[in-house]
């Protein structure tokens, strides 16, 4: 039995000195605890309907220390207990209806984030949480008609927002890592209003790469910064990767992730790390499609050329286009650049009603030597740029291959 290579023969990572500590604490150090007394210590966090869930997942009314062990490495996704996780929510969904579940969960998931630094201060901006039933249809929608274990097994978010739950009913200190966290200039943080909901902001933070998800930066508010492409320009040139969020005046929510810093530039570049997405009244992510390089374009003070910032598309087809008169838009009907695209605004061409945009991962700066090294023209390139979009002069050379500015 258990041969060489046999899941039988893994070795399962002990318990930290932490989540043991936390179980003793949480089983006031007995070996059987009534299943009630733990759902009375939970029921801060746990709306009604969750009650019923969390009985199926101890199948007990007096769990001992090893079950409560059990569900722990179950729920906080351990490697070792994969399987496990699959057996133990397979036995929970057969129970409920899924889409009604995961409604369940992501309001007990609001509950378990309110003790978290997180959560204050996407509430202090303004966030709600008024789309938990959008989500919810998201992450179940793959699971109403097919193989309950394969859609747990593709359903990173979910398993993430499990091991939130556990987590937080064991009081064990780690992370949710459901939120990022966020850095709002103090002189904004009274007028700032984000556009973004709770629902969609662990949406976003999901689908971006693990290095974008951590820590956001406000770079733009235009209820805060002011309704002006100088001003947008100028707060969101060179400063690292970003997601720009914007409302139209139908009240379609939208935006894009750009990898690379925003430059001016006269033809597209970016990287296929890139993407466009939608958050109301559709939530959805647009990947590269592989059919062509146009991921980003910026550009300002040209007579030749489109002045605004575009994401997808070619000159005057955008997947998503903010002109440089501030305040209008276009978002194109098809756009090759990305995969599963429909159009995002409301109408082709759009009024902004708010954008705001963060900066989700910092341009690395560079050490003494290698701003030495930077070529004069490079500097004489980047002082032309911050005039032009001060609006003191223009230049004419908007033609020439600008790859080397950095």
């Amino acid at each position: 039995m258990g041969g060489k290579g046999s899941k039988h023969d893994r070795v399962i990572d002990p318990l930290t000195f932490d989540e043991n500590d936390c179980i003793d604490k949480l089983m006031s150090y007995k070996e059987i605890i009534s299943l009630e007394e733990l759902l009375h210590r939970w029921n801060s966090y746990l709306t009604h309907n969750m009650n019923s869930h969390i009985k199926q997942l101890f199948a007990t009314n007096k769990p001992c220390r090893q079950r409560v062990v059990h569900v722990y490495r179950c729920l906080s996704t351990c490697e070792m207990y994969h399987e496990s996780y699959l057996k133990i929510m397979s036995i929970v969904l057969a129970k409920s209806n899924i889409e009604r579940y995961t409604i369940d969960l992501l309001e007990t998931i609001n509950l378990c984030l309110k003790d978290t630094d997180e959560y204050a201060y996407w509430i202090r901006i303004g966030a709600k949480a008024h789309t938990i039933h959008q989500l919810s249809s998201l992450l179940s929608k793959n699971g109403l008609t097919g193989d309950i274990a394969a859609w747990l097994r593709g359903n990173t978010l979910l398993g993430l927002l499990h091991r939130a739950l556990v987590t937080t009913l064991y009081s064990v200190p780690r992370k949710l890592d459901l939120l990022p966290a966020i850095s709002v200039n103090q002189k904004y943080i009274q007028s700032f209003k984000t556009i973004l909901d709770l629902g969609w902001i662990m949406f976003l933070k999901h689908s971006l790469p693990a290095d974008c998800q951590e820590n956001w930066r406000l770079l733009f508010s235009s209820s805060s910064h002011g309704e002006s492409f100088q001003s947008l320009s100028a707060a969101i040139i060179d400063q690292g990767s970003t997601i720009l969020i914007i409302k139209d005046n139908s009240g379609n929510v939208f935006g894009g992730y750009a990898s690379q810093s925003w430059l001016l530039k006269p033809k597209f570049y970016g990287d296929s790390n890139c993407f466009v997405f939608s958050l109301y009244p559709n939530l959805n992510i647009c990947v590269s499609s592989g059919h062509n390089d146009n991921f980003m374009y910026m550009n300002s003070g040209q007579y030749t050329l489109p002045n605004g910032i575009g994401m997808g598309g070619q000159f005057g087809y955008w997947g998503l286009w903010i002109d440089s008169e501030y305040g209008i838009g276009k978002s194109s009907v098809s756009c090759s650049t990305f995969n599963d695209y429909s159009m995002l605004s409301a109408n082709k061409d759009f009024k902004i009603d708010s954008l705001e945009i963060w900066c989700v991962k910092e341009k690395p700066k560079l050490d003494d030597e290698e701003e030495e090294r930077k070529l004069p023209s490079d500097r004489d390139d980047w002082d032309m740029n911050l005039l032009e979009m001060a609006g003191r002069t223009k230049y004419s050379d908007g033609l020439r291959d600008e790859d080397e500015v950095k």
